[in-house]
């Protein structure tokens, strides 16, 4: 398939070469007659990637990212006469042991932790944090390195083990709910309002494209937001809006959202 052709309606370069490698996947799972694998993707890198594979008769294409209610998924990519069943999981499950009770430890720290291993994001799935232990989905070739060199998160002594699917025990993010105004609904306002920095440095984070509405690389300050749309902003973490509601006295915006812990 013509990988320019395919993908020329994708403007960001980094997704577009994540979907070139998509397309790498399935040329080779055709040819071949074998299963390959992606890398994690968020739900954009997913949409997408679907639509690409959408193009293709000889292949079929699953989507799992370990549970229910994952965020970060990889694609099995596989012969067009082959069943899914019969497909053998690139998938993995860690639980990391700790006594976390004196220090909270964030999904930052553990995903910090894992990365200083060398681990490449792409290679891990969700993380899900309780009281005294996290849970990890894995692609399946970094799971025993994990196990034998993680020992410490955030100067924390920690033990880990594998554990399978059935174990997942699936926690509700926790928030911080933020009340405040803004003279615009635009992505640079809101931003300003949400981690309250000024929207000079609101504009450096979308300028240096640290900045993701819906897991989407967004470069224009004057995106309109509304309610339900996920922020991420690269070293201020996470936001939704839960609502854009009433005009105050003075014209302004009244906005709810939460941020994500």
């Amino acid at each position: 398939m013509d990988k320019l052709k395919i993908t020329n309606h994708i403007k960001d370069i980094d997704l577009k070469n994540k979907m070139f490698r998509v397309i790498d996947k399935a040329n080779a799972s055709m040819k071949n007659y074998d299963v390959r694998y992606t890398e994690f993707l968020n739900p954009h890198e997913i949409k997408n990637a679907i639509s690409v594979l959408n193009s293709y008769d000889d292949v079929k294409y699953t989507v799992d990212g370990g549970y229910l209610e994952a965020e970060r998924s990889i694609i099995t990519i596989y012969p067009f006469y082959m069943n899914y069943e019969d497909v053998e999981s690139d998938i993995k499950y860690i639980q990391i042991n700790g006594n976390f009770k004196f220090k909270e430890v964030s999904h930052k720290d553990y995903l910090g932790a894992l990365m200083s291993l060398g681990i490449k994001r792409e290679k891990i799935g969700d993380i899900l944090i309780n009281d005294n232990f996290c849970q990890v989905v894995v692609a399946k070739d970094i799971c025993d390195y994990i196990i034998m060199n993680l020992d410490k998160v955030s100067r924390n002594n920690v033990d880990v083990v594998e554990i399978s699917k059935d174990d997942i025990i699936y926690s509700f993010p926790s928030y911080k709910d933020v009340y405040f105004t803004v003279s615009s609904d635009r992505l640079d306002c809101v931003i300003s309002g949400l981690y309250n920095i000024s929207r000079q440095e609101s504009l450096k984070y979308i300028n240096g494209e640290k900045v993701y509405v819906n897991y989407e690389k967004i470069i224009s300050p004057s995106k309109l937001l509304k309610i339900n749309d996920l922020i991420s902003v690269r070293g201020k973490g996470r936001a939704e809006i839960i609502e854009i509601g009433d005009i105050t006295k003075k014209g302004k915006i009244k906005v709810y959202a939460r941020l994500i812990k």
